[in-house]
C-alpha cells in the first residue's frame, strides 16, 4: 500500500536543486491511481453538490458505449477513454501509427499546459476533450484536445485525516474516465462523481470512502474502471497513511444513478488487503480481476492480501484467488491486472513490488503462475526484508501492456544493474521477445498504438525524466523527449497524439503532422 512522504521529499529536493533522493521504504503507485506526493498544500474545498451513497441528481441515463474502439485500427488511434485505455486494462489503442512517423513528432500545442503542482495521473481523451486530474489541488480539468485550452475546471478536494498523520490534502492519485458524454472521477473527498463532459457540472455524486479520522483516512487511489455493458464503474479502497491501516474494499457504482455496493476483503476487525491499483473487467466472462495490497499480520490469516482476485461483478464475491507467498514485508501488488489471451489461454498479468512479473490463468488463479515469475527488477539491498520502493527505482508497480500478441512489462533497477527496463514477452510461455534498458526507472504503464510504444522513466533522485518512443516490434529507440523533473503519469495515445505530463503538472501533446487539426 502507499505511504506518505517520499514523493514530497524527492520533488522538494529536485525543486531546490539538491538532487537528494531517499532510501525510505515508502511506496507509491502511478495513475491507478497516481503516484504519491501527499502533503498539506491547503485544505481544499468540498464540492457543494457532494452526496451520500448515490445522492445528488439522477438526470442522466447510463452511457451507451464505453468509448472503447472495439479493435478498430484508426489512423492515429481513436479515443483513450479511461486509465489503461479500456476495461480490459491492456494499455493499447488499436491504431495505424507507423514507426516511420515518429521522426516527425512535435508539440501539438504551442506550449505545455501548466496544470500546477502536482500531477501523477494518466490523461484520458474522448470526444475532443482531454481530462486531467491533479494532486494536492484536487481538480478535474477538461481541456480542448486540439488547442490545449481549458474548457472547464472543477475542484473536488478535501483533507484526508488519520489518527497518526493528521489532516493532509493529497488530491487525486487516480485518473478520470469518460463514457457516453460523462466524466467519472473518484475524488479525495470520498465521493465518486459523474460530471457532464460538456461543462463539468455534476450529474450525481456517491459516497464510496470515508476520508475522516473515524474512517482511518480511507483514500480511493484506484482509477474508475467503467463498463457500459454492466452499467457500473469499479474502484478499490485503500489507506492514505501506513500508520493508520484500513480494511480493503471493492466498490461498484451504478452509472445511471450513483447507487453504491461495497464488499470487504478481510474479516471484521482485520486491516489490510486494500486495493490501490485499478480493476480489470472481463465482460464476456462476467468477472472482475483485482490485485491487492499488504497483509497485516500473518499471511494465512488474510488470503485476499498481496493477491490476484477474481470477483463476481454483480455481488463482488471473491470467486478465486492466488496469494503471493513471499515473506517480504510491503510486497503488495501496486500494478493493476492486465488481461491477455494467448496460446489458447485466458491470462492475467501484474508486477509486484518484489520485482517479479506474474502471469496466471484467469480460469485457475489458485493454480498459481503459468510460468516462473520473471525478475524484472531488484529490491533495495539496504532493506532486504522488504519489497521495493518504486519511487527509489526498486521493484515494480508498472502495469503490463498487451498488444501485437505480446505482453510488455517494465520496472526499476534491473538484475544487470541498469536503471530500468522494458521487456516484451510471449504471454503464454514467458519467452522473452526483446528487452530494452531505459535511462530511469519505469513506474507507470507503457502505452501502445500501432507500431509504437511510449514509456516514461525517471531518475532515482527525481530531477529528470524521459519519454521514450520505441518500436513495439523490437524495442528499438525511435525518439526520446527530456523532462526537467520526475514523471509518474503514464503516457496516453489518442488521435495521433501522445499525451505526457510531468510531476510538476506540465502537460504536453506531441503529434505527427498528419494528425494535426
Amino acid at each position: 500500500m502507499r505511504r506518505g512522504g517520499l514523493f514530497a521529499i524527492v520533488l522538494w529536493a529536485a525543486a531546490c536543486g539538491s538532487g537528494g533522493g531517499s532510501s525510505s521504504s515508502i511506496s507509491a503507485s502511478p495513475d491507478g491511481g497516481g503516484a504519491i506526493l501527499p502533503g498539506d498544500a491547503g485544505d481544499g474545498s468540498v464540492a457543494p453538490d457532494a452526496g451520500q451513497d448515490g445522492g445528488g441528481g439522477t438526470d442522466a441515463g447510463p452511457p451507451d458505449a464505453g468509448g472503447v474502439d472495439a479493435g478498430t485500427a484508426l489512423p492515429g488511434g481513436g479515443d483513450w477513454p479511461q486509465y489503461r485505455h479500456d476495461a480490459l486494462g491492456g494499455s493499447e489503442n488499436p491504431a495505424e501509427f507507423a514507426a516511420a512517423e515518429v521522426s516527425t513528432l512535435a508539440d501539438l500545442w504551442r506550449q505545455p499546459l501548466d496544470l500546477g503542482q502536482y500531477v501523477y495521473t494518466q490523461a484520458v481523451a474522448a470526444g475532443g476533450l482531454v481530462v486531467y486530474t491533479t494532486a494536492f489541488s484536487g481538480r478535474v480539468v477538461g481541456v480542448d484536445e486540439s488547442t490545449g485550452q481549458v474548457r472547464w475546471d472543477r475542484t473536488l478536494n478535501a483533507p484526508i485525516t488519520t489518527a497518526c498523520a493528521g489532516a493532509t490534502t493529497p488530491g487525486f492519485w487516480g485518473s478520470a474516465a469518460v463514457a457516453g458524454g460523462v466524466v467519472y472521477a473518484a475524488a479525495p473527498d470520498g465521493n465518486a462523481y459523474a460530471l457532464r463532459a460538456s461543462d463539468g457540472t455534476a450529474i450525481w455524486s456517491a459516497r464510496i470512502a470515508d476520508p475522516t479520522a473515524a474512517g482511518h483516512g480511507e483514500f480511493v487511489q484506484s482509477s474508475p474502471a467503467v463498463s457500459s455493458r454492466l452499467g457500473r464503474l469499479y474502484v478499490g479502497v485503500a489507506s492514505y497513511a501506513h500508520c493508520d491501516e484500513v480494511a480493503g474494499r471493492i466498490v461498484a457504482v451504478d452509472l445511471a444513478n450513483g447507487a453504491v455496493q461495497s464488499r470487504r476483503l478481510v474479516d471484521s476487525g482485520q486491516q489490510g488487503a486494500t486495493i490501490w491499483s485499478s480493476i480489470a473487467i472481463a465482460e464476456d466472462e462476467n468477472r472482475l480481476y483485482a490485485t491487492t495490497g499488504n497483509r497485516i499480520g500473518a499471511l494465512a490469516a488474510e488470503p485476499n492480501a498481496q493477491a490476484f482476485l477474481a470477483l463476481d461483478p454483480r455481488t463482488l464475491e471473491v470467486l478465486d484467488r492466488w496469494q503471493n507467498p513471499t515473506a517480504l514485508e510491503n510486497a503488495d501488488f501496486g500494478s493493476s491486472p492486465a488481461l491477455v489471451d494467448s496460446g489458447g489461454l485466458k491470462l492475467v498479468a501484474a508486477t509486484s513490488k518484489d520485482g517479479h512479473l506474474y502471469v496466471l490463468r484467469r480460469d485457475a488463479l489458485s493454480a498459481g503462475p503459468v510460468w516462473a515469475p520473471f525478475p524484472l527488477a531488484v529490491n533495495d539491498p539496504k532493506l532486504p526484508g522488504e519489497g521495493g520502493d518504486p519511487t527509489g527505482g526498486w521493484g515494480s508497480i508498472s502495469t503490463p501492456a498487451v498488444a501485437r500478441g505480446a505482453l510488455y512489462a517494465a520496472g526499476g533497477h534491473t538484475p544487470a544493474g541498469e536503471p530500468g527496463s522494458v521487456v516484451a514477452f510471449e504471454p503464454h510461455t514467458g519467452r522473452v521477445l526483446w528487452r530494452a534498458a531505459t535511462p530511469g526507472y519505469v513506474i507507470a504503464p507503457v502505452a501502445v498504438a500501432g507500431e509504437i510504444l511510449a514509456v516514461e522513466s525517471s531518475a532515482p533522485d527525481g530531477t529528470r525524466s524521459w519519454l521514450e518512443v520505441r518500436s513495439a516490434a523490437d524495442g528499438t529507440l525511435l525518439r526520446r523527449f527530456d523532462g526537467t523533473i520526475a514523471t509518474y503519469a503514464a503516457p496516453a495515445i489518442a488521435h495521433g497524439a501522445i499525451f505526457w505530463t510531468d510531476a510538476f503538472g506540465k502537460a504536453r501533446a506531441i503529434a505527427a503532422p498528419r494528425y494535426r487539426r
